[in-house]
């Protein structure tokens, strides 16, 4: 039993599911697919509608290269700072965020610079956490030990991307606060807003309703990534564009109105080529855009994050937890399989995978949009190869099917016409039945003459051996012209030429009956020869009567559910029943000295047109037809190019 049901295709399905499903897994599991699920996740990130949008509460200031060479030198000398603190805090805005490290001095104005900057308690500027390869870089020394200093480190995913925030690091002696995190604190202080335990972990941090839970090493698209320090995903809201900016230049020559300024967070950052301070983001995956976005705009937009999570509510993206990703996986592999075992048309079912693959990327952009990140790459990769081996078992299936049906049709009917039903198949096959179906065709009957006086000269034994090498040879003959045995009634045969496949022209029709006539032809030359052997033994002369009847029949399953058979009914039927055994010892229809005799309707004449030697008989009345039915006898087939 256990046997039989590995063996249905449900199970194997599930086989299939499974399979597919460890093979993903494993390439996840290794991070052989990080790189198409960061490149989803960038793709995600650049088709959000949000272009136009604009975050009014941060600005920044960009040193460009024009800016550098107005000032002949670089990096900047203390005193131009200390210049540029005075004219922004001018402008009273929440706070000022330089993105410069300036742990040494850079004459004229150290002293100048160190006041100014000591007086103007807005103002922050970046020191390099440092790490494992890199070394530390110091705050300005009049801001040393100040909560006025943040980190300026960035996390770069491999490829050189910055994809996430950080707002702690911790190197087990000292614990940094993010540039950014620093620069938006007293801003949301001002509006009531402060760090806060977090839900449901009170290790985790809270800005108003929101809870920014740390990023951990396998979370969204990542897999086994570095985590250290308190990490956020940058949701990059607006692009390269969400922020006003203005040169170095404006600010030092008062250009900048300070209402574009007032009660808001300032980064003063590079963005020359000169300096290099570039790192590339989600926005810049265009090959004209692969020389990156300056550091401080990475910097303002965690700025601009945090803000809109402390006082608009908007949460960071949240992560499906990892196995909930896998059992996602695991679901998707098995409905792909289901989809194949249910449709089994390989066309239709790789036309509804294909559906089933955009309604999983449209489903996952929209949950993406509503702030979920769902697992999109491994999902689809699952669903692809839960449907090429679907694909290939279904091919299999399918061959051993056809490979069976054949072996089945192929002793009843020419292997022409079983191919040609197996490529019809669609045409009269539902639930994997026949149909019924109203056809036109040809009906062939035949049956022997003299058969009692052999079988009184044969045992049982000889009789049957006799008679099975008699049908064996006509069969035979039916088949290679394209007909189907129908039935067998002791030494009488019934065949069909015209079905199961209907016929979608006139000329098919007529082709039948002429396949039908030609199949006569050569059984009476057949039975020729084997009268000829038969009478060396000593057997008596056998001859046959052929009855040939074209028109509309229904073809169709009769029988019961225990034995059942493809058969034609009709009134053509019956046609073809009586021309065969009207006057079988009438000589004015029968020449006695005939081997065979084929009588055939009306109908069956006009089809074969004048390509045979026919013989009207006239209008006969044939045993159960209230009418006169017009019958013509076939002698034999013109010879190509024959004077009529």
């Amino acid at each position: 039993m256990l046997r039989d049901w590995l063996r249905r295709p449900a199970s194997i399905g599930i086989g299939i599911g499974l399979i597919a499903f460890m093979a993903i897994a494993g390439l996840r599991l290794v991070g052989a697919l990080q790189p198409m699920e960061l490149a989803a996740y960038d793709l995600y990130l650049n088709s959000r509608n949000n272009a136009a949008w604009r975050e009014d509460r941060v600005a920044v200031v960009l040193i460009n290269d024009d800016d550098i060479r107005r000032q002949g030198r670089w990096p900047l000398p203390d005193n131009t700072l200390a210049d540029v603190v005075q004219k922004l805090a001018a402008a009273q805005p929440s706070a000022i965020g330089f993105d410069l490290y300036r742990d040494l001095p850079v004459a004229p104005g150290t002293e100048h610079f160190e006041q100014v900057v000591t007086a103007n308690g807005q103002v922050y500027f970046v020191m390099k956490f440092g790490g494992r390869n890199t070394a530390r870089v110091s705050a300005p020394p009049s801001l040393a030990n100040s909560d006025r200093v943040g980190f300026a480190d960035l996390l770069v995913d491999p490829g050189g991307f910055v994809r996430r925030g950080l707002l702690f690091l911790d190197d087990g002696k000292t614990v940094g606060y993010a540039f950014a995190l620093r620069l938006a604190l007293p801003y949301l202080a001002e509006h009531g807003i402060t760090p806060a335990a977090g839900h449901p972990n009170p290790d985790d941090m809270r800005l108003g309703a929101v809870t920014l839970h740390p990023m951990e090493a396998n979370d969204g698209p990542y897999v086994r990534a570095d985590a250290a320090g308190y990490q956020f995903p940058l949701d990059y809201k607006g692009g390269a564009s969400a922020f006003r900016t203005f040169s170095l230049t404006d600010v030092l020559e008062g250009r900048v109105p300070a209402e574009a300024l007032r009660e808001r967070i300032v980064l003063v950052g590079v963005s020359a080529d000169s300096v290099k301070d570039f790192f590339l983001t989600p926005f810049n995956q265009r090959h004209t855009d692969l020389a990156g976005t300056p550091g401080v705009l990475v910097h303002a937009h965690a700025v601009s994050q945090l803000l809109r999570a402390g006082l608009d509510g908007e949460s960071p993206l949240t992560f499906v937890p990892t196995w909930a990703g896998y059992l996602g996986m695991l679901v998707w592999s098995l409905v792909a399989v289901a989809t194949a075992l249910r449709v089994r048309v390989l066309t239709v079912f790789a036309v509804l995978a294909a559906l089933e693959t955009l309604a999983l990327m449209g489903g996952s952009y929209a949950a993406f949009l509503a702030g979920w990140w769902i697992p999109v790459v491994p999902l689809a990769l699952v669903g692809v190869a839960s449907a090429s081996l679907s694909i290939a078992y279904l091919s299999s299936l399918e061959r051993s099917e056809r490979r069976y049906l054949m072996d089945i049709f192929s002793k009843q009917v020419s292997p022409d016409v079983a191919e040609e039903m197996w490529r019809s198949r669609e045409q009269f096959l539902e639930g994997g039945r026949l149909q019924p179906r109203l056809l036109s065709a040809s009906i062939l009957f035949t049956d022997l003459h003299n058969f009692t006086a052999v079988a009184e000269r044969l045992s049982p034994a000889e009789l049957m051996e006799w008679l099975n090498l008699y049908m064996d040879r006509m069969a035979g003959l039916v088949m290679q012209h394209g007909g189907v045995i129908d039935d067998y009634f002791g030494d009488a045969i019934k065949a069909n030429f015209g079905v199961p496949v209907a016929r979608d022209s006139e000329r098919a029709i007529d082709d039948d009956a002429r396949q039908a006539v030609r199949c006569a032809l050569a059984m009476g030359v057949a039975l020729a020869q084997m009268n000829r052997d038969w009478e060396a033994a000593g057997l008596p002369h056998i001859s046959m009567r052929v009855g040939i009847a074209t028109g509309e029949v229904v073809a169709g399953c009769l029988g019961s559910t225990q034995r059942m058979k493809f058969t034609t009914l009709g009134d053509i039927v019956n046609t073809a029943a009586r021309l065969e055994t009207y006057g079988k010892d009438d000589p004015a229809v029968t020449a006695p000295d005939a081997i065979s005799r084929l009588l055939i309707s009306e109908e069956t004449a006009r089809r074969i047109g004048d390509g045979f030697i026919t013989v009207a008989v006239g209008a006969l009345k044939l045993k159960g037809k209230e009418s006169e039915v017009t019958v013509y006898r076939v002698e034999g087939e013109r010879a190509v190019g024959a004077a009529m």
